[in-house]
């Protein structure tokens, strides 16, 4: 193989990396952004506070 295609193929390879980081990032904000929903939910809900029975 040519130096050009291997930089080529280096380039895709980074580019296709940075996708999945990205992607990866993107998970695990919107698994907190989940998470902060549930307990705000059941905050609201008030599930076993007292004072609300």
């Amino acid at each position: 193989m040519e130096e050009q295609q291997l930089r080529e193929i280096i380039r895709e390879e980074l580019i296709a990396h940075d996708e999945r980081i990205k992607a990866e990032t993107i998970t695990i904000r919107v698994n907190d952004q989940t998470k902060a929903t549930m307990l705000e939910i059941m905050k609201n809900m008030k599930w076993g506070a007292p004072g609300e029975n």
